[in-house]
């Protein structure tokens, strides 16, 4: 009965949702935003590496305070140093984001990139007010701009490519220079972009008397606050394993979705921090969802390769040794074809429940603030365990954490994956016997 409807689960959705889910992460608009996120990610990590320095990861105890003068000293000493590096790197990721996702989107509209990339940046600029004699207020080049950078650049791209499309460009004969063609052929719709956003800005300047990030600020309030709540956690997680089960990358349809919001909530909890509040205010960022939810790869599988390096199943014990090194850096795929976890009705249970019981428990242990609050975001790859602390500024209790979501992982899968063993021991076995009884029948 249980596999019956395991199996009527799986293929409904094959039947209902894998469509939609194909469409959404085929979709222009929403790869170019997963690159231009990634493109940034670079320099969000060097950022994230100097906030130990700037923010010290522990306290200095009373008894050493007298020897801790030499290292408050050097601290102070490189201050001048790594502060602009911190503040050129977080402080203007939404331009960097404008830039990437223009390339991206031009990349697959085959126009220049580089130049509408270059568009798309300044379309960001102009929108945010750069250009107004009050100035711009520089913490909208910050996670305060993301979602005008988005705007920004989507729509530079997509005016450029109306005007190519339709023929609204300068041609020059093919002799010219690539370059000097490229850049003539985007004169005019480079110009459309500026005049139009420049009429935008004077049109909201005259109505609502602000800019266009102020705007979004005012309206996406509760959206920003929506996407750090437990049902954006539980939404998304379950989005993203159901779509993995059906051999859809779930994970790049929904990082593609809440990226905006995560990096937003990262720089809000770091600007906090800055100010020394006590309690930051944020819970759901990229490092929550990567070292909390994500621990061995997508459906927290690393227990899985613990057990199945300990099967009596010679085909489970070659996947677990092939994927145990992947494994510990959050690269599951070897566990997710090798057994197979996707389309595999015993395993639909626990690889879409795992993920949701850790969620729920990281976030209310979060909540009373037995557990600390992220203000980096590191390379998914790091082990859980270090990337959970580093995260959160070198929180012990963080990576306890994670230990106790890989029990749990444990516990959960343990049963499904004796059930999944039997069925290959079985399978084994009558494979052994079709080969013993066809070399007796060759004797």
């Amino acid at each position: 009965m249980k596999h019956l409807v395991t199996r009527i689960l799986t293929v409904n959705l094959d039947r209902y949702v894998a469509p939609t889910a194909r469409v959404i992460s085929s979709s222009v608009h929403i790869t170019a935003l997963r690159d231009g996120f990634q493109l940034s990610m670079p320099f969000i990590f060097i950022g994230c590496l100097f906030v130990p320095l700037m923010f010290p990861l522990v306290g200095v105890p009373a008894e050493m305070e007298g020897r801790s003068i030499g290292w408050e000293s050097f601290l102070i000493s490189i201050r001048p140093i790594i502060l602009p590096t911190y503040q050129l790197t977080l402080g203007v990721v939404a331009l960097i984001v404008a830039f990437g996702v223009a390339t991206s989107l031009a990349k697959q509209y085959h126009l220049p990139e580089r130049l509408s990339g270059l568009t798309g940046s300044m379309a960001f600029l102009m929108l945010s007010g750069f250009a107004d004699r009050q100035g711009l207020d520089i913490r909208y080049l910050g996670g305060s701009g993301i979602f005008t950078a988005l705007v920004a650049s989507l729509y530079s791209v997509e005016i450029i490519h109306l005007c190519c499309s339709r023929g609204w460009t300068i041609r020059m004969p093919e002799d010219v220079p690539r370059i000097t063609a490229q850049t003539f052929k985007l004169i005019i719709p480079i110009f459309i972009v500026f005049v139009s956003l420049s009429a935008f800005n004077s049109l909201l300047e005259i109505k609502v008397g602000m800019h266009l990030p102020q705007l979004i600020e005012q309206l996406f309030r509760p959206l920003v606050l929506a996407s750090d709540s437990l049902i954006a956690v539980l939404v998304s997680v379950l989005i993203c394993q159901l779509l993995w089960f059906i051999g859809i990358h779930g994970s790049i349809v929904v990082t593609g979705i809440m990226n905006p919001f995560w990096m937003t909530n990262l720089l809000v909890n770091q600007q906090a921090m800055e100010q020394s509040n006590a309690i930051l205010p944020h819970i759901y960022t990229a490092s929550f969802w990567d070292f909390f939810l994500l621990i061995g790869g997508v459906g927290s599988t690393l227990p899985l390769v613990y057990l199945a390096i300990k099967s009596r199943a010679n085909q489970l014990k070659s996947i677990g040794k092939v994927a145990l090194i992947p494994s510990i850096f959050n690269i599951n795929e070897p566990i997710l074809f090798g057994f197979p976890i996707i389309m595999n009705p015993v395993f639909i249970i626990p690889f879409i429940c795992v993920p949701l019981i850790n969620a729920t428990l990281v976030w209310f242990l979060t909540k009373m603030d037995i557990l600390d609050r992220v203000v980096m975001m590191l390379p998914w790859t790091l082990p859980a365990p270090i990337g959970a602390a580093w995260a959160a500024n070198g929180s012990i209790n963080n990576a306890l954490m994670t230990i106790v979501a890989i029990l749990i992982s444990y516990f959960c899968y343990v049963p499904f994956f004796r059930t999944h063993e039997r069925m290959i021991l079985e399978q084994q076995e009558r494979m052994a016997a079709m080969r013993s009884q066809k070399a007796a029948e060759n004797n």
